[in-house]
């Protein structure tokens, strides 16, 4: 019986785990177990050529033997356990039935064969090329003969490269010779990379991060930063294994103190994140944007004529409606400028609207997912009509479109496709002045120079990736990038930089930004740990743990950042505030009178004052300092409550019930209405004390049972206002009549 595609990720994963903390004889039981039921003979071999191996080495340790190369070979001894796992967890895959893996075995007979031609027709096209140059010389070449075999990644070659888990001298030859080839177009080279990549994701193959690091180094444009991505992605997956592997450690050692791969990391890093945010921000298009669109749709149309709006008045002169439109509606302009600040900054906003646009079947080939657009390909030309003016224009438009990822590109050609002739033309006329407006921005911005250029390739490729990965029809068969735990501060490579201050220091401000607390924190951690790190990192690292509830640590890093001379009143602040979390009353009001000897007039600190001598009943005092909160900040209501009870609680009865009156005027709460009823209960009033309590019932802010509890942990300040205990103990039992 086939074990469950999570059950084999959960098993294998612990499997690593176990071997990178040195635990493996652990690991070979965990291996054991993804291999019941195989009986593949190849398998059970090296399992116990491993076992043994282990068992030895054991043996001649705890012996006493000295044996110089016992490290060495332990480390040999994990990285040929770790291997013999990768193939059993494709084998263990491929028994599950999972769609790929019946592509996989489809091909499989087939690979050698066809790897083998691929290779060759590369080889020989050169010397094709260059055969019909000659002949050119003489006029007795065929114009159309190189044109009609120019080389390409066919959909099955794309399928081999993906799905072969260790490539093989065959394998490397056929990539070295598409990496080389000069006659092969760039976007044919992007589909290898995207093989590769995939594959690569999906298996651990030393060889695959060697053939990536090529192409990246190359630096042909579009290629590289694919590549790039590539690499990147397979660090982050395979971060803790990378220490097994020297030669792969070394490959990026060459990249140290290289500045454009520094730059590079930072922006891809920065992309990967917004990538992140896609689901939150297609949920707030779709619940803040989109509701407020569709309810001024109709007073829109309304005001516009917008069967005639492609017309020469429109174009040249303003509309003198539109302010109006959005005067009825100002959050809406806001929000809209809003969203195209975030998608200019690389901020995927199509997910929701192109996502369902990907069942023509031009996805059904999944190397399709990942092939750049360009102005040239056939099946773009061919999804627009002729008769369509300005298509030429368009498809160009569409190439240099650097919000719109390239698979949305061949989504909206398609679709433009499938709509009513007249509408289509609308949309390209549309579209094509949009995209005008976008060159003269860009050329006057320089957006699409370098290294503005690079950061929008890495932009539309991780969105392509995600597409790919979310919505796939058979993503539950893949490896999702996007679900994994990215965390920056923990990665060898960041780690391996000769400076990464500035890209640990973006990603997480850019993390912070987004309230994503915990996981800025273990950035903000690492940067803090810096010989020389600035305010700014403990105040946001301490803000962090304060997010998260930790208020220990809050309080650790607020009083780092209160070192600095500059801001201290904003550290005192936080820290009173997490000394009265931790319930330090006794700190929080010595710091509390020292920061308001530094600002007398902040109603803030007036505040904190009164809270800190409430909490240690000193209510006299407390009711002081509100009251300066009070005078100080006039708009706050909320001070109200806490001089109501203080108030209460002194016996100032008629003063509670005025404040109680200015509370109960607003939007009580059933805990005001209980103490509104306590201060009526205690001057007599009980018919009122007992309407109040009532309704604090009815509101559902409270039941019987909390309200007798409140009632209990009240008495004391109602005895001490000269209500009978009696009387206490009976109002629960009236209220249950009532």
């Amino acid at each position: 019986m086939a074990i469950p595609s999570a059950e084999i990720d959960s098993t294998f994963s612990g499997l690593c785990n176990l071997v990178f903390a040195n635990r493996l004889k652990e690991a070979l039981n965990q291996l054991g177990v993804l291999m019941e039921g195989m009986h593949v003979a190849d398998f059970t071999l090296q399992y116990e050529e491993l076992n043994q191996t282990y068992r030895m080495l054991l043996e001649y340790n705890f012996r006493g033997v000295p044996d110089p190369q016992r490290n060495m070979i332990f480390g040999k001894l994990k990285v040929s356990l770790l291997e013999l796992a990768d193939k059993v967890r494709q084998q263990a895959f491929a028994q599950t039935g999972m769609h790929i893996y019946q592509l996989k075995s489809r091909i499989e007979k087939e690979k050698e064969i066809a790897k083998e031609e691929a290779t060759r027709k590369l080889d020989n096209y050169l010397f094709e090329l260059e055969y019909t140059k000659l002949l050119n010389d003489s006029d007795l070449a065929d114009q159309n003969a190189v044109d009609a075999s120019t080389p390409s990644v066919s959909p099955k070659l794309f399928q081999l490269m993906w799905l072969t888990d260790k490539y093989t001298d065959t394998d490397l030859l056929l990539i070295k010779a598409i990496r080389e080839s000069v006659s092969l177009p760039w976007y044919e080279k992007c589909l290898a990379v995207s093989a590769i990549t995939l594959s690569l994701i999906n298996c651990f193959d030393k060889e695959k991060f060697a053939v990536l690091s090529e192409f990246y180094k190359d630096r042909q444009p579009q290629v590289w930063q694919r590549a790039f991505a590539g690499l990147i992605v397979a660090v982050f997956i395979y971060n803790k294994r990378l220490e097994l592997y020297p030669t792969i450690r070394t490959q990026f050692d060459h990249f140290k103190g290289d500045e454009n791969f520094s730059t590079d990391l930072n922006n891809f890093l920065l992309q990967i994140l917004k990538a992140l945010e896609t689901e939150n921000i297609t949920k707030k298009f779709r619940e803040e944007i989109l509701p407020d669109v569709q309810k001024f749709e109709s007073k829109i149309r309304e005001k516009l004529d917008l069967d005639n709006i492609i017309n020469s008045e429109i174009i040249e002169d303003k509309n003198p409606d539109w302010e109006q439109i959005f005067e009825d509606s100002p959050d809406l302009l806001n929000k809209i400028e809003k969203m195209s600040e975030m998608q200019m900054e690389g901020l995927d906003l199509f997910m929701g609207t192109f996502a369902m646009l990907k069942n023509f079947d031009f996805f059904r080939e999944i190397s399709n997912w990942f092939r750049p657009f360009y102005k040239e390909n056939e099946t773009a030309v061919n999804s627009v009509g002729d008769a369509i003016q300005g298509k030429w224009d368009f498809l160009s438009g569409l190439e240099d479109s650097f919000y719109m990822c390239n698979s949305d590109k061949y989504s909206f050609c398609f679709n433009i496709n499938h709509l009513p002739d007249e509408q289509g033309r609308n949309i390209v006329s549309l579209f094509n002045m949009e995209a005008e407006s976008m060159r003269e921005l860009s050329s006057e911005d320089k957006l699409l120079n370098k290294p503005g250029k690079d950061t929008f390739i890495f932009t539309q490729y991780i969105q392509d990736l995600y597409r790919f990965f979310k919505l796939h029809p058979f993503r539950n068969d893949f490896r999702d990038i996007f679900s994994l735990k990215w965390d920056i501060a923990d990665s060898w490579l960041l780690q391996n930089q000769a400076d990464n201050t500035g890209i640990l220091r973006n990603a997480a401000e850019f993390l912070f930004s987004k309230m994503h607390y915990a996981e800025a924190s273990g950035v903000f951690l690492a940067l803090a740990q810096k010989p020389e790190p600035d305010q700014a990192v403990h105040e946001k690292l301490a803000y962090c743990f304060q997010m998260m509830g930790n208020f220990r640590l809050a309080l650790e890093y607020y009083k780092r950042a209160e070192l600095f001379d500059s801001n201290r009143l904003w550290s005192l602040k936080k820290i009173i505030f997490c000394y009265r979390k931790l319930g330090d009353n006794e700190s929080a009001l010595k710091l509390s009178l020292e920061a308001a000897a530094l600002d007398p007039d902040d109603a803030y600190l007036q505040t904190m004052l009164g809270n800190c001598y409430l909490d240690l009943h000193q209510f006299e005092m407390a009711l002081d300092h509100y009251f300066k909160a009070e005078i100080l900040a006039s708009e706050n209501k909320k001070v109200l409550r806490p001089i109501a009870w203080c108030c209460f609680v002194l016996g100032k009865l008629d003063l509670a019930l005025t404040y109680y009156q200015l509370i109960l005027n607003e939007e009580p709460t059933a805990t005001d209405l209980i103490n509104a009823g306590h201060v009526e209960l205690c001057m007599g009033n009980k018919p009122k004390a007992m309407e109040r309590y009532i309704a604090a019932i009815a509101t559902g802010g409270t039941n019987l049972i909390q309200f007798t509890e409140t009632l209990d942990f009240d008495k004391r300040y109602l005895i001490a206002n000269g209500v009978d205990s009696t009387d206490i103990q009976l109002i629960t039992d009236y209220i249950r009549f009532r």
